[in-house]
């Protein structure tokens, strides 16, 4: 399973890259993903239509 990395920019948001495979894959380029805290070390990320 591939792993990223999460970084914290100067305005405080955090952030991290989907890797490629990952994102062509689910054709991820332009979509909006909902995060959801799952457990304590588990995020769930949905792809959601707005």
């Amino acid at each position: 399973m591939p792993k990223s990395t999460v970084n914290q920019g100067a305005n405080g948001q955090f952030k991290t890259t989907v890797p490629k495979g990952l994102g062509e894959a689910m054709d991820l380029d332009g979509r909006k993903l909902e995060w959801k805290v799952k457990s304590g070390s588990t995020l769930e990320v949905t792809i959601v239509d707005e």
